[in-house]
This record gives structure tokens, C-alpha cells and sequence, in this order.
């Protein structure tokens, strides 16, 4: 009985360690990312903007996979800010004079950053999104999120081959149930 409390003690402490490797890979990336674009992004210049800690925007760029150059990026915020005017003509921004400001300094950062030091922490992703923190200093590399659709769209269009699983946003959709009473032909 000692052997197995022993070996159940060894085993929950080593999963309770997965989860802290995985996170100190990621912020050993994150931490090598803010280093490389630091010296070209002018955070301090935005401590004194109020609630500045609250806005932390989105930077996706794309890396070209021949040469290793910086082919776009694009302000996530205000990029789907235009794709949801489309649909709601009257949609706005918190802060979007902040926002295109905040835009301007991230851009600036990345392209003065040499393109190569960016890719070579990139190995095999073409399309990276970026969180700055201009409050703290600091950048994450974050998952893309996803675009606003129009209400319309969320459900126009959906095929699923048998066995897929719909996981579209926070939107249950509903399955079609099997009938009870079998039809018979007329």
C-alpha cells in the first residue's frame, strides 16, 4: 500500500508540472519576441495616455515563407472594425483614435526590426499574431481570433461530412434527430 501511495504521489506531482513546462516554453518565447522588438517600439511613450493597461491590441503579421520577409500586417481591432461595419454601418471602435496611434507604433516596430530575427523564432508559421502590452512592456504571441460575422452568416452555408464536429464561436447549433416513427411511401 506504501508503494502505491508513493508511485500516485510521484505521478500527480509530475502532471501538475506538465502545465508549468508548456507555460515556460511559451514565455520563454514571448520573453525572446519583446526582446527583439523592444528596441523599436516606444512603449513609454504611451504610459501617460489614461487606461493605457486596459488596451492591449492585436498585431497579425505575415511572414513569407521564401525569404523570410515581412509580407503584410494588419491591425486586428481595426481590421475587423471594418469587416463589422459591412453588416452594422453604425458599429464603432472604443478609442479608435487610440487605436490607430497604438497601430502606427506596432507597425513601426516590425518593420525596423530586422525581418530574419522574427522568422527564426518562427520556424514554421507564416501567420503570427502579436499582443502588446503597452502598459507593462511586454508582447505575447496569442492566438488569431476570430472575425465578426454577420448574423446572417453565422448559420448560411454550414456542411459537415458525417463524424465532423461543428465548433463555430459560441454558437450551439442545433443537430438534426433521428425520427421515432419511421415514414412509410404513400
Amino acid at each position: 500500500m506504501k508503494k502505491i501511495n508513493f508511485y500516485f504521489k510521484i505521478i500527480f506531482f509530475l502532471v501538475l508540472s506538465l502545465p508549468s513546462v508548456a507555460s515556460e516554453a511559451e514565455n520563454a518565447l514571448n520573453d525572446a519576441v519583446t526582446n527583439i522588438l523592444r528596441q523599436n517600439w516606444p512603449y513609454e511613450a504611451f504610459l501617460a495616455i489614461p487606461r493605457i493597461s486596459e488596451m492591449r491590441p492585436t498585431l497579425a503579421i505575415e511572414i513569407s515563407k521564401d525569404d523570410s520577409n515581412l509580407q503584410t500586417s494588419t491591425c486586428i481591432e481595426l481590421f475587423y472594425l471594418e469587416l463589422k461595419k459591412k453588416f452594422e454601418p453604425k458599429a464603432l471602435l472604443e478609442r479608435e483614435a487610440l487605436h490607430k496611434l497604438l497601430c502606427k507604433a506596432m507597425r513601426r516596430a516590425i518593420t525596423k526590426t530586422e525581418p530574419f530575427l522574427i522568422a527564426k523564432k518562427f520556424p514554421n508559421s507564416l501567420n503570427i499574431a502579436l499582443r502588446f502590452d503597452f502598459f507593462n512592456g511586454l508582447i505575447k504571441v496569442v492566438e488569431m481570433p476570430y472575425p465578426p460575422l454577420a448574423p446572417i452568416e453565422k448559420l448560411e452555408n454550414v456542411f459537415l461530412d458525417e463524424g465532423d464536429v461543428l465548433i463555430f464561436g459560441n454558437i450551439d447549433l442545433p443537430e438534426e434527430i433521428e425520427l421515432e416513427i419511421s415514414q412509410s411511401p404513400l
